[in-house]
């Protein structure tokens, strides 16, 4: 998934050299899909999304009391209560959610 969508990472002068290298190295062999998407993946194990480097899909979720990861382009696509919403977040441009099942835990 970084491969095909990098964060923006030329003009990221805060990151660490090994991640810049393998951009770098990355963006030889692929040109960057630059969206607008969210993707989501998984492999039965662990859950995946994240948006383009450019943000233009937005991504929001909610993870409820009863721990039910609820991720949609749009608020309000499935109505949780408000007292059952126990953290809400949003996915950021070139950032990824990843939730280990087998763990329990956001990563």
């Amino acid at each position: 998934i970084m491969m095909v969508i990098p964060e923006a990472w030329q003009n990221a002068e805060e990151m660490q050299p090994e991640k810049r290298a393998f951009y770098k190295y990355q963006s030889c062999l692929m040109e960057p899909w630059d969206g607008p998407a969210l993707v989501a993946f998984t492999d039965g194990i662990q859950f995946g999304a994240t948006l383009d480097r450019n943000g233009l899909r937005p991504g929001r979720f909610y993870i409820t009391t009863d721990q039910r990861l609820i991720l949609a382009s749009e608020v309000g696509v499935v109505d949780v209560p408000d007292e059952e919403v126990q953290f809400k977040g949003r996915l950021r441009p070139g950032k990824m959610l990843l939730v280990d099942f087998k763990e329990g835990r956001m990563i």
